[in-house]
């Protein structure tokens, strides 16, 4: 049976760790062998599939050259024949301790000018430094995909290689019946900076009460969030976390996402295959997933959302045909058989 050995920065509750999780439950003819930096193992519990697990222990920079060492060890020891690493970390980590007779790819999950670089410039600088031709960048869209070549440079082969949905998550029709007053919103994803959940907070303070959000996701903003939505008694709910969204999701009127950037989230497309319409933040990741079958309100303008919403609910735009745009869509690219489809080529291709 082939080796393959996924390595990521943790197995904490995101994008990136979801796909990762549902791809090990998923992909037959392979032995799995899942390696972490550190950090919180929650979705590990996801995984059902008979998988060898490593934690390497890194809790800051300096360790890394001893993870190096030891990750090399590893793949050796175990024969591995194909490393896939993902997200920015892991990735660097991979490139140093990966032998070049083993096959190499580098999942990138975000926009890296925003979502590394911008953060600390020596980044960038380890990313040029590490990345060699006998790298395969995988990226999740053409927008992330042209922000890496732009910023860095493409040496080798590269491919797009979109998220894909959990078959639970496609509704057999696209929602047909809404609210006939106000609009049962809801957003998912981690309570970080990127997701920018204040705008859509302030935008609530402008709202009728008929209007209301639930938010599902934990992070470092849960505290400062409840305390904004508690002060201005906002029609706002914090969820947390939940492992049901394919049953809950159906029951809302429109999925909401606000982030500044994206890589391709993979809630979006959970949304879009359980037959919702969505108003989405007008940035070029989000374009590119939902085209013109969704609708967009401006991060620069405080009142876009608002004013988005208003004409949703005076119907000016149709909630059915906007789902039924996004379900269309989310078919065409999204399932599981076909990810893992490509995958399997580019993974054979590797060994040819």
């Amino acid at each position: 049976m082939k080796k393959l050995l996924h390595l990521i920065e943790s197995l904490a509750t995101g994008g990136a760790e979801k796909l990762l999780a549902s791809v090990i439950n998923g992909l037959e003819g392979y032995e799995h062998h899942l390696v972490i930096l550190n950090g919180p193992t929650d979705l590990r519990q996801t995984i059902k599939r008979e998988h060898h697990f490593l934690n390497l222990g890194v809790n800051r920079k300096t360790d890394l050259p001893a993870a190096t060492r030891r990750l090399r060890s590893y793949v050796r020891r175990h024969e591995i024949r194909t490393v896939h690493s993902h997200l920015y970390w892991a990735n660097i980590l991979a490139r140093l301790a990966t032998p070049r007779n083993v096959a190499q790819f580098n999942s990138i999950h975000a926009v890296s000018s925003l979502a590394a670089y911008r953060v600390n410039r020596l980044t960038k600088v380890l990313e040029k430094l590490t990345y060699r031709r006998r790298h395969h960048i995988v990226a999740v869209s053409h927008e992330v995909l042209r922000d890496f070549e732009e910023q860095i440079g493409l040496k080798g082969p590269a491919t797009v290689l979109y998220n894909f949905v959990e078959e639970k998550f496609f509704a057999p029709v696209p929602k047909q019946n809404f609210s006939s007053e106000g609009l049962r919103m809801l957003a998912v994803g981690n309570l970080r900076e990127q997701k920018n959940y204040f705008y859509l907070l302030e935008a609530f303070r402008h709202l009728p009460p008929s209007f209301s959000l639930d938010i599902y996701g934990e992070g470092p903003l849960r505290p400062a969030m409840q305390e904004f939505i508690d002060r201005h008694k906002l029609r706002v709910r914090m969820c947390g976390l939940s492992d049901r969204l394919h049953l809950l999701m159906p029951g809302y009127d429109l999925f909401v996402m606000s982030s500044s950037y994206e890589g391709q989230p993979l809630a979006l497309l959970e949304a879009m295959a359980s037959g919702l319409p969505a108003l989405l933040s007008d940035i070029p990741v989000l374009r590119e997933v939902a085209g013109d079958d969704a609708l967009y309100f401006d991060l620069r303008d405080p009142l876009s959302f608002q004013a988005r919403v208003m004409e949703l609910r005076e119907g000016k735009h149709d909630f059915s045909q906007l789902a039924s745009g996004l379900h269309t869509r989310v078919h065409d690219f999204a399932h599981q058989h076909q990810y893992f489809e490509r995958l399997n080529r580019l993974y054979d291709g590797a060994h040819v």
